[in-house]
């Protein structure tokens, strides 16, 4: 399995490949809290914080800085994925790497 990692990736992609969601699974209640909750993990902020980045899932207050950790996190969630394991323990610890 190849994939590239692209420089940079929007809050709204990122929740929709880390979810696989389609455009009507955004649309599901509760989506944009899990959202909020799996950034907050991701970058390690609180999730106030990311509740404060605007309406919906676009997230558009989001610093660009953030927009590299989220590329660096959903590749090694396909790392994890490709190999095979589906360890929700592994996919931990990476997300705990990426804080800090």
């Amino acid at each position: 399995m190849s994939f590239s990692l692209p420089n940079k990736m929007k809050p709204r992609e990122f929740c929709r490949q880390w979810f696989n969601a389609s455009e009507e699974g955004e649309q599901e209640w509760g989506y944009r809290q899990k959202c909020i909750k799996l950034l907050a993990e991701v970058i390690g902020l609180e999730q106030h914080t990311v509740d404060r980045w605007g309406k919906g899932v676009d997230f558009p207050k989001m610093p660009e800085q953030y927009e590299n950790t989220l590329s660096y996190a959903i590749a090694l969630k396909r790392v994890v994925e490709a190999a095979g394991t589906g360890n929700p323990v592994i996919l931990q610890a990476v997300i705990d790497q990426l804080r800090s």
